[in-house]
């Protein structure tokens, strides 16, 4: 199956094709969760894909985060049970977003199994609704628009577009009827303008659109100029089986249908001559029987589609022929037809054949001699006039025809030849009912009613009709129909002559020009019913349902006469409206069904979550309760009708809840929910349960509604949390005791040593003797000096760390204290032949902070730098307000720089890099730690960037509540 059947195919779904075009993102998973079976427009830019097609052609790994949540809904989920309220994780922004949806599992009509998953929030991109269209159509390789449920176009295919040129709209497409027709049933299957088409109905409630795809092998067909017919000559019916000369140019396409019992008949007899009288004698049976002897459908196909009750197009059926042996290929299509009900009525489609040449070969063997040309006889209109009625002699079964100059007869389509064939047949009928009766009036009333003749004013000589004279009334008794209270609609064949006031106003046409414009009688879509019970049986009329212009379709009961109208035979439709009331009671009662239905639906949708609802009254007491809340609190649905709602609650939780519900009961709330709180509840057996309660006012203000949270499980998570916490805190101060002890026992031996060397480095009791002595003396006192800023340096970090650094908040001249420190610097720098150059903010305000803290940083920071730029380098300090009214502190500098991972290792204790050794220093490695936890001990922030071969940046940033006002 291609891409756009198999879009077809779930679109002519209904629980799909209400989803089509909606805002909120729709996806059909498959059994094994690896790929998306179908989606709409939304849900397929969720996953960044350019269209629903090409999110079914993606398969997903089994690590995806949404693929082990849909097949555990897949084998939890019963194949067409109540829809349950799902959260699901994985979906949204790079699929870390988590979504509310509505999860179901459903069987398509191929059988195959999916799980539906519909959001109940919109998540994503917006797409407007002609994106939405656009994405949807860009699936299907065949013409295709996306119109409104007036017939407007939303969205519509280039190719599309270029068959329709200005008339863009179902109206002038010729679509007007298939459109209702499919707004009625959900599909419909036709002839248009463009070619043959369907239609499918997209959306559910006042958001429906239309789907029109013409076929994919359909030419727009070249539609000859219309030739004015005059209104008293009757077209013959075409012989189907002529063909021209040049042969058929057009595949042959034909109708057929099926009632409940899928018996099998033809709209027309022109495919059984096609297939001939012993193959023709199989048909008006049901399709098995007809499948079985003709072994027309040897793998199933069409009896699969029939059984699912769904649309099916496409299956080519080989037909067997009485005259060649051989077997036709047929392409068979099929929509199922529903009642008002939506009770099953059967099915309505049509076949084509596309094997032009056989065809053509087929009508030319079968073609018989044309008959001689048959002169035209005088046409003596029948009429009554007011006065002595005179008898009108005319042969029975014989029309007469006025004479008129021979013009070349255009060639029909297939389908106008089935159109004229009908029409034939059905002239043939009423005739046989007016032959012999010279008084009659024309065919008897279609409703079994009386025939009626209206009265007219004095004959008038019959004249041909002229251009434009096609539904021209010249009826003198119009004003008084105008009058009446009923409506009266007078026809001829499928031209409307005259609409009174009532009926249009009744329709909501206008005049009777735009019920032309609308497409005339089949715009009315006039349909029989079942008449009421009580209705009664005397009155002989027929209960009808008409299309009014907005396409809703209302019952009426009618009747159906033939007059003289213009000394002409036509028919009059006059209609009661009586029936309104009994529609209007049978309407509020089928409205009173789907609203017991959808509170059913969503009674089992609150069972299925997993938190407590509770309906309460003003007072307090428990209306209702779902299922989580009989389980949670150990009541059912009786018990609870005996509790009020400060029953649910221990006593130190009772009095807020009932505040809650009595201001909510005052007004002072929302209709929505609130912020909610936490509380203590009280279940059956006596214990307690950790809860978090939402309260609202209901829709109809009178009530109340209570979700009630389980917070156990987060209550436990956050008492571990906080033990964790308080392990870590104990670790942290185990750790600075430690550091302090040790570093009380190390410093005084290590003071002694290097006051010891220091003396012997002086020589104050006398000489050493020896230069290596004097030497070992000046490493053993740099040693000693080292290791007392190490421990200098770590007690500094354990304070920080452990929050116990002692800080004076005070106002500090930033720009003085760098000066400061470059001062102190400088004498570093210049030994290192380094050049630091200073950019400082004349306007730079005070701030707030550590005064001795942030030298500490300005010289760790210098010194870094001069560390480690090379002989030659530069170290730039500066300091600005920028943006975001911060002071921040810059130190740039030339030297060797570092990379992503080096930087990383630099910010941690204890580690240094190999440009120490690269460039001759040496350090303890606590550098920049303790810097970056100066810094925000100092509530600043603390960023470095640095690139190899390019140098360092480091800025300290001081927030802008830290910054005093000038």
């Amino acid at each position: 199956m291609s891409g756009t059947e198999f879009q077809f195919s779930c679109l002519s779904d209904a629980r799909l094709a209400a989803h089509a075009l909606s805002p909120s993102p729709v996806w059909l998973w498959s059994a094994d969760a690896s790929r998306v079976l179908w989606a709409n427009p939304t849900a397929a830019a969720i996953f960044e894909a350019r269209s629903p097609g090409a999110l079914a052609a993606t398969e997903f790994a089994a690590s995806h985060p949404a693929v082990t949540q849909v097949a555990r809904l897949a084998g939890t989920l019963p194949p067409g049970g109540t829809p349950r309220l799902e959260r699901l994780r994985g979906f949204g922004a790079s699929f870390g977003g988590t979504l509310i949806c509505i999860c179901s599992r459903i069987t398509l009509a191929d059988n195959a199994t999916g799980v539906l998953v519909v959001s109940t929030e919109r998540t994503g991109k917006d797409l407007s609704l002609p994106e939405r269209a656009r994405r949807l159509l860009s699936d299907i390789d065949r013409p295709a628009g996306i119109f409104s449920a007036d017939g407007e176009p939303i969205e519509m295919t280039a190719e599309l577009s270029a068959r329709l040129g200005k008339d863009r709209d179902l109206t002038a497409l010729g679509a007007a009827a298939l459109a209702r027709e499919a707004m009625l049933n959900g599909a419909a299957i036709g002839e248009t303008a463009a070619g043959p088409a369907s239609l499918l109905r997209l959306g559910a409630g006042n958001n429906v659109t239309l789907l029109l795809a013409i076929s994919a092998s359909s030419q727009k067909p070249a539609v000859p100029a219309p030739t004015p017919v005059s209104s008293d000559v009757v077209p013959t019916a075409p012989n189907p089986a002529a063909a021209e000369t040049g042969g058929r140019r057009f595949p042959y396409r034909f109708v057929w249908q099926m009632d409940a019992e899928n018996r099998f008949t033809l709209g027309a007899d022109e495919f059984r001559r096609l297939l001939g009288p012993r193959t023709a004698a199989v048909l008006e049976r049901p399709w098995a029987d007809i499948a079985a002897e003709l072994k027309l459908d040897p793998d199933g196909l069409v009896a699969a589609a029939l059984a699912a009750r769904g649309t099916w197009s496409g299956i080519v059926i080989e037909w067997p022929l009485d005259d060649e042996g051989g077997r036709l290929p047929i392409e068979m299509s099929g929509l199922p037809v529903f009642d008002r009900d939506r009770q099953f009525e059967g099915y309505r489609g049509f076949g084509i054949c596309r094997d032009v040449e056989r065809l053509s070969a087929i009508e030319r063997r079968r073609a018989p001699e044309p008959p001689a040309p048959q002169p035209k006889a005088e046409f003596k209109p029948e009429f009554k006039p007011q006065s002595k009625p005179q008898p009108v002699d005319q042969p029975a079964k014989v029309l007469a025809f006025p004479a008129a100059p021979a013009e070349p007869t255009p060639a029909l389509s297939p389908h106008e030849q089935s159109a004229f064939q009908e029409l034939a047949h059905e002239l043939s009928e009423r005739l046989k009912h007016t032959a012999g009766k010279p008084g009659a009036g024309g065919p008897p009333d279609d409703f079994h009613a009386e025939p009626f003749v209206a009265a007219v004013a004095a004959p008038t000589p019959p004249r041909a009709a002229r251009n434009g004279d096609a539904g021209r009334d010249t009826h003198e008794g119009r004003p008084i129909l105008d009058r009446l209270p009923i409506g009266i609609l007078v026809y001829r064949l499928n031209s409307l002559i005259y609409a009174n006031r009532a009926f249009l106003d009744w329709t909501g046409y206008p005049a009777l020009d735009a019920l032309n414009e609308a497409g005339g009688l089949d715009s009315l879509f006039i349909e029989t019913k079942q008449a009421p019970k009580d209705a009664e049986p005397d009155k002989g009329g027929k209960v009808l349902t008409i299309t009014t212009v907005n396409g809703k379709q209302k019952p009426v009961e009618g009747r159906l006469f033939s007059v003289a109208w213009n000394n002409e035979n036509a028919l009059v439709l006059m209609i009661s409206t009586h029936l309104v009331a009994d529609d209007r009671s049978k309407t509020s009662e089928m409205s009173l069904r789907r609203v017991e239905a959808e509170n059913r639906e969503l009674r089992s949708i609150l069972d299925t979550a997993t938190d407590g609802a509770l309906v309460l009254d003003r007072a307090g007491r428990v209306l209702s309760a779902n299922r989580s809340a009989e389980a949670l609190f150990g009541y059912d649905a009786v018990e609870f009708a005996e509790l009020t709602f400060g029953d649910l609650f221990a006593p130190e939780s009772r009095r807020a809840a009932l505040e809650d519900l009595d201001r909510l009961s005052l007004g002072r709330g929302t209709g929505a929910l609130d912020a909610g709180r936490e509380a203590i509840g009280r279940v059956r057996q006596g214990g307690l349960v950790p809860l978090y309660v939402t309260m609202g006012r209901l829709a109809d203000g009178e009530n109340f509604c209570a979700v009630l949270r389980d917070i156990t499980a987060w209550k436990r998570t956050e008492e571990e949390l906080i033990n964790a916490r308080q392990e870590a805190e104990k670790a942290s101060t185990a750790k600075s005791e430690f550091l302090a002890k040790i570093s009380h026992e190390i410093r005084t031996p290590l003071n002694a040593v290097i006051g010891f060397s220091e003396v012997m480095m002086d020589e104050r009791f006398g000489p050493v003797g020896n230069e290596r002595y004097k030497q070992y003396l000046k490493d053993i006192h740099t040693s000693g000096g080292h290791l007392i800023s190490l421990l200098n340096d770590l007690l500094d970090l354990s304070k920080i760390e452990a929050g116990k650094l002692e800080l004076t908040f005070v106002s500090v001249d930033l720009n003085d204290l760098v000066q400061q420190c470059v001062a102190i610097m400088q004498d570093q720098a210049n030994r290192e032949r380094v050049i630091i150059r200073t950019s400082l903010s004349a306007n730079l305000p005070s701030i707030v902070a550590d005064a001795r803290s942030v030298r500490q940083i300005a010289l760790n920071l210098l010194s870094n730098s001069i560390k480690f730029t090379g002989a030659g380098g530069q170290v730039i300090v500066s300091t600005a307000l920028n943006d975001d009214q911060e002071a921040v502190l810059r130190v740039r500098d030339t030297g060797a720089g570092m990379s992503e991972k080096e930087l990383q290792t630099a910010l941690e204790p204890f580690r240094q890099l190999a440009t120490s050794a690269r460039w001759g220093s040496s350090g303890t490695g606590l550098g920049l730690p303790i810097t970056k936890a100066l810094a925000e001990a100092n509530r600043a922030r603390f960023r470095v960037t640095s690139q190899l071969e390019d140098g360092t940046l480091v800025e300290v940033a001081f927030p802008a509540t830290r910054v005093l006002a000038q």
